[in-house]
C-alpha cells in the first residue's frame, strides 16, 4: 500500500458512506454503496447494499471483500470479510463484516492494482497477426481484470498478447489472451527507458478471475503485515 496506514476504528464512524467491491467486481467498476450503522466488538455492521434494480447483494459468508471509506478530504481503503447478514436493531438490512486493525489513507479513488513478484512469457500479435517470439518478463502490478508487465519497447495500443502468468503461488502457470490499453514510457537514470504494458484480459473465466483475485488479496494483507511490523 502507498498511502499512510491509520488504525480503522479510529477513522470509521456510524453514517459514514462505504464502497464496497465483491471478488468478482471488474476493475474500474462502481462498488455498491453502503454506509456504517454500527460497531461492535470487531463487528463492523454495515447497510445491505442493494443492485441497480434495489435488489439486496448479499456476499458469500467468508468472502473477501475490499471497502472505500469517505474521508475528510481523502479515502480510506481496507480489505475485510463478510460474516454474517441480518436486521440490525430488527430493522434495517445488513451485512456484518470483520473490522480490519488497519486502513490506507490516500487522496485518489480507486480500485486495486497489487505490485506483484511474478514474470508473464509475453507473445504480442502484430497488426498482421504475426505472433512475435516469446520473452519472459517483470509483471509490474496485476488486478482481477489485466496487469502491466515490463517491455523494451513501445506497443501500440489494441494490439493482441499472448501471455502464460508464470507459477502464480496456488494457482500455477495460467495462459490467457489480453488487449493492449496502455504503454506508458518510464525514464530511468542509469539505463534506457523501458515502457509499462497494461492489457487486459480477454474470455477468461469466472472461476480464474475469482482464483487471481483471492491471490491478489493474500499478497495486499501479507504487504499490510509486513508494514505494521516495520
Amino acid at each position: 500500500m502507498a498511502g499512510e496506514l491509520v488504525q480503522a476504528r479510529s477513522v470509521l464512524a456510524i453514517g459514514q458512506r462505504l464502497e464496497i467491491f465483491f471478488e468478482n467486481n471488474e476493475e474500474e467498476t462502481s462498488g455498491y454503496t453502503s454506509r456504517v450503522e454500527d460497531i461492535v466488538g470487531d463487528d463492523l455492521v454495515v447497510a445491505m447494499p442493494l443492485d441497480e434494480r434495489r435488489v439486496p447483494v448479499i456476499p458469500q459468508v467468508g468472502e473477501n471483500l475490499y471497502v472505500l471509506a469517505a474521508g475528510d478530504g481523502c479515502h480510506y481503503r481496507f480489505f475485510s470479510v463478510h460474516r454474517s447478514h441480518g436486521r440490525h436493531e430488527g430493522r434495517i438490512p445488513v451485512l456484518h463484516l470483520s473490522l480490519p486493525e488497519v486502513a490506507e489513507r490516500f487522496q485518489k479513488r480507486g480500485f486495486f492494482r497489487i505490485k506483484v513478484n511474478l514474470t508473464a512469457t509475453v507473445r504480442v500479435v502484430d497488426q498482421e497477426g504475426k505472433i512475435d517470439a516469446p520473452k519472459r518478463v517483470p509483471i509490474v502490478d496485476m488486478s482481477g481484470s489485466g496487469l502491466a508487465f515490463a517491455w523494451p519497447k513501445s506497443v501500440p495500443l489494441h494490439l493482441n498478447a499472448a501471455l502464460a502468468i508464470n507459477d502464480i503461488p496456488g494457482i500455477g502457470t495460467t495462459e490467457v489472451m489480453t488487449r493492449v490499453m496502455r504503454c506508458t514510457r518510464v525514464e530511468r537514470e542509469d539505463d534506457a527507458p523501458i515502457y509499462h504494458i497494461g492489457v487486459q484480459f480477454q474470455g477468461i473465466s469466472r472461476g480464474m478471475r475469482d482464483r487471481i483475485i483471492r491471490y491478489l488479496f493474500h499478497v495486499q494483507r501479507a504487504q499490510v503485515e509486513r508494514v505494521k511490523d516495520e
